[in-house]
């Protein structure tokens, strides 16, 4: 007996043939806004905002609305995404494209792109454009305006009494009107007085024309963006040279201190050359801050102390006590009046 189906007989439907595959429209969307995100735009990347699939029978039409990076040719772009977007439909779902529509939404500058610097951007920094940000001096402003407000309303309240209940003014306001009607320009107190006045005022005005905030540094203007400004603080800039300058050998305890216009470094020499060990943190020191990108460049200053253990390159290091100095011979025999000569082998050799 064998296997052939008998004449006659109904034909059997091979495996592959029987039933059917269907491919849903949110399998298609999906491929189609993957494989449009991954197409290569010069090593860019099309942003896919919203996709669309419609499946008939073994044809599909997938329609993908994008963001392309600026700054692209729109049609070469484009061609790039659709022949992208029909491939890789085609091989993944096994269905025929029969339109493929790539909708360009708008254009988003692309971050992760270089960009190239402006003009100006080789020209030394430190300019006017690069000013530290003004302070808002809450602080003096507040106690300002709280004194100011205490007093007028003291006074205010002391007129009101006197005009409208019929009341005897404050003795302090008595008592300043008697002494200033006694005491003239040339007493010491209203000079006194006065110089504080001017001093506070002085005060004020060098708040309201400086623009504080001595705690940080600003930094280079933002290429192609003026109107940005960043600061530094000088605690971090300080930090930062410290932990360069601990890293040249032979130097221990390091002290920095950052100020508007020179950074002042004081550190330990433990071993090695001393003139060549200030040069390297002249050096460090130097390139650190100009990893910064400060506005103005900043002057280190360095000073270097060797430690009491300090010794030249060269020298053989000293083990044990020092020796002790020999006197020099005070008379003729070589010995001192006050030292009395050794004993033992000349005693012997003379009994003998």
């Amino acid at each position: 007996m064998t296997g052939t189906p008998a004449v006659g007989g109904p034909a059997r439907t091979a495996p592959a043939e029987r039933g059917r595959t269907v491919v849903a429209e949110r399998a298609v969307r999906r491929i189609a806004e993957r494989a449009a995100a991954e197409t290569d735009l010069a090593g860019r990347r099309a942003r896919v905002t919203h996709g669309t699939a419609t499946v008939h029978g073994r044809r599909t039409d997938v329609s993908v609305d994008v963001r392309l990076p600026y700054p692209a040719v729109l049609t070469e772009a484009g061609q790039r995404v659709r022949s992208r977007l029909s491939d890789r439909v085609a091989e993944l779902s096994g269905l025929t494209v029969r339109a493929a529509t790539v909708r360009v939404q708008s254009l988003s500058p692309d971050r992760a792109a270089p960009q190239q610097p402006p003009a100006h951007e080789d020209t030394p920094s430190g300019g006017r454009a690069a000013r530290r940000p003004w302070s808002p001096r809450r602080i003096p402003a507040a106690l300002v305006a709280l004194v100011a407000v205490a007093a007028c309303a003291a006074l205010l309240y002391d007129v009101l009494s006197v005009h409208l209940a019929d009341r005897r003014p404050a003795g302090a306001r008595t008592g300043a009107v008697d002494w200033l009607a006694t005491h003239g320009p040339g007493d010491p107190a209203v000079v006194a007085g006065g110089a504080v006045a001017a001093a506070l005022g002085a005060w004020l005005l060098c708040l309201a024309l400086t623009p504080g905030l001595r705690g940080v540094l600003p930094l280079s203007p933002v290429p192609g963006r003026p109107d940005q400004r960043a600061v530094l603080d000088r605690a971090a800039a300080a930090e930062l040279v410290r932990d360069a300058a601990s890293a040249v050998p032979g130097v221990t305890h390091v002290r920095v201190r950052c100020g508007r216009r020179r950074v002042r470094l004081r550190a330990r020499l433990s071993f090695g050359d001393r003139p060549a060990t200030r040069v390297a943190l002249r050096t460090t020191a130097g390139a650190t801050l100009t990893t910064l990108g400060l506005a103005r460049h900043l002057k280190p200053r360095v000073t270097l102390r060797p430690t009491p253990h300090w010794r030249p390159p060269g020298t053989a290091p000293t083990t044990g006590r020092p020796p002790v100095p020999t006197p020099p011979p005070s008379g003729a025999d070589g010995q001192d009046a006050g030292v009395r000569p050794a004993e033992g082998p000349v005693a012997e050799e003379s009994d003998s």
